[in-house]
């Protein structure tokens, strides 16, 4: 089980040759001998995932069979509720908080027939782009990157078969990079909020971490979908059901399966990506030739590059405000970590003048980006400017190609222009170093088109075997 896909997994629980029940179970077991040297789970579901098999085994002895996900394990972020579980976000203002009611995107999951395993770690109230006390599976001294750590960690040492991450800054991305896994951060409003404890309302989206784009497909498949009671959820256009999973497979119109003939590729300038880790860059160079080998068109793009001081003076503020408006802070000022508290405290401080001109200059580089995408069907560019680092090295400066960065922001610099933009994308592993660690590839595409870019994340993953790589 540990390195099967979704979709493997379900043609065997489909015919028989395993049930739900027998596939928790043997979930459990892997959770049992990897977690205790990983720590991706906060919360374990056990009995409840039991009880939820058994009744995917009798629906499915009855005929029902709900979709490719009926009888797979799943988990999701410790800021994704279920109900009657609690739900910590990963601090001590919420260290007994239970969950009232499932989140949507909890409810489609159960509605196609996913088994909820449990809660995976996240950095306090997802308020960094790390996650302690989270290990990464491949080099146990490194960081699984975050926020949504422990769900990529979970997925990469097969204690899962797919998790749900949120992503505000590149919280679903950059751990898919740093732990090999494939993760999407779909087009915003795309996949409902609702039951999921915000950061920055504007920023914030929630999304898929498998082994695959076709894994990360199965699963948006289950959760897209429009939500009244999440104010920002938008529909995306009409299509018909499994229609991203289907997309993979058959291909737009004029084009056969996997083909990537005739796909403009935007290749972002060097100003856009540097500095880059020598290996990350030729890691990237290497996926480029093979995209244009695979006959896409590779076109040379400038780039707007927003700064985090854009970024910051946007989330901060919101992210300040949702702990105002639900009495967290500062009432339990106390019971946050200094960095948590000191973050939402400078939230505060940021003028509404000085906020809303952020605003305006975040629209001004997303119609910049929608404008450089009427030339090219997706963005490839890397996820992280350098792999995993060290444990010890997180929240500290680190050098990458000579060039002295704060770690936060050398992860968030590739990643948070799509959460500024809105605009869907995904990451998934296009090599190794020397060391071993994973290097992530990104590609980024036009509003709605999940799609898209998930379609050529497949291809890619077709033409090599990166994100089937096992675990030393």
């Amino acid at each position: 089980m540990p390195y099967t896909s979704i979709r493997e997994t379900a043609e065997e629980v489909h015919s028989g040759l395993i049930t739900p029940t027998e596939l928790v179970l043997e979930t459990f077991e892997r959770i049992d001998e990897m977690e205790g040297q990983i720590q991706a789970f906060v919360t374990l579901m056990r009995d409840q995932a039991l009880k939820d098999a058994e009744q995917a085994e009798l629906e499915m002895r009855t005929g029902l069979y709900r979709s490719q996900l009926h009888g797979i394990p799943i988990a999701i972020k410790d800021l994704i509720s279920a109900k009657g579980v609690r739900n910590t976000a990963g601090s001590k203002v919420l260290a007994d908080n239970i969950s009232q009611e499932d989140a949507m995107v909890v409810e489609q999951l159960r509605k196609n027939g996913a088994i909820i395993i449990g809660k995976t770690w996240t950095y306090e109230f997802a308020y960094g782009p790390f996650s302690p006390p989270t290990h990464n599976p491949w080099d146990r001294t490194r960081t699984t990157g975050g926020s949504s750590g422990g769900s990529a960690a979970a997925v990469a040492a097969g204690m899962c078969l797919g998790a749900i991450g949120t992503d505000t800054g590149g919280s679903i991305r950059i751990p898919s990079a740093c732990c090999g896994m494939t993760g999407l951060k779909p087009t915003y409003g795309r996949v409902s909020c609702y039951g999921v404890i915000p950061l920055s309302w504007s920023l914030d989206h929630v999304g898929p971490i498998a082994r695959s784009a076709e894994d990360c497909a199965i699963i948006f498949d289950a959760i897209a979908a429009y939500d009244p009671r999440d104010p920002n959820s938008v529909s995306g256009p009409p299509t018909s059901p499994n229609r991203y999973t289907s997309s993979l497979i058959n291909g737009p119109e004029g084009r056969g399966p996997l083909s990537l003939q005739g796909l403009r590729l935007g290749v972002p300038q060097d100003a856009f990506v540097d500095p880059l880790d020598p290996e990350v860059r030729a890691a990237w160079k290497a996926a480029l030739h093979v995209f244009e080998e695979s006959g896409a068109i590779l076109i040379d793009v400038e780039l707007p590059r927003p700064t985090m001081d854009l970024y910051r003076t946007i989330q901060k503020p919101e992210a300040s405000l949702a702990h105002i408006q639900r009495g967290w802070f500062p009432d339990k000022a106390d019971l946050y970590s200094d960095i948590v508290r000191t973050r939402l405290g400078e939230g505060q401080q940021i003028s509404a003048v000085d906020y809303l001109q952020a605003l305006q200059e975040r629209r001004i580089f997303s119609s910049s980006l929608r404008n450089i995408m009427q030339r090219v069907d997706a963005f490839v560019l890397p996820t992280l400017p350098i792999p995993a680092i060290p444990l010890e090295q997180t929240g500290k400066p680190i050098i990458v190609d000579g060039v002295t960065e704060e770690s936060a922001p050398a992860y968030l610099r590739l990643n948070m222009p799509f959460n500024l933009s809105g605009l869907p994308a995904v990451s998934f592993p296009c090599g190794f170093n020397p060391d071993g660690l994973p290097i992530g590839l990104q590609v980024a595409g036009k509003p709605f088109e999940e799609a898209t870019v998930l379609r050529i994340a497949h291809a890619y993953q077709q033409l090599t075997d990166w994100h089937l790589r096992e675990l030393p």
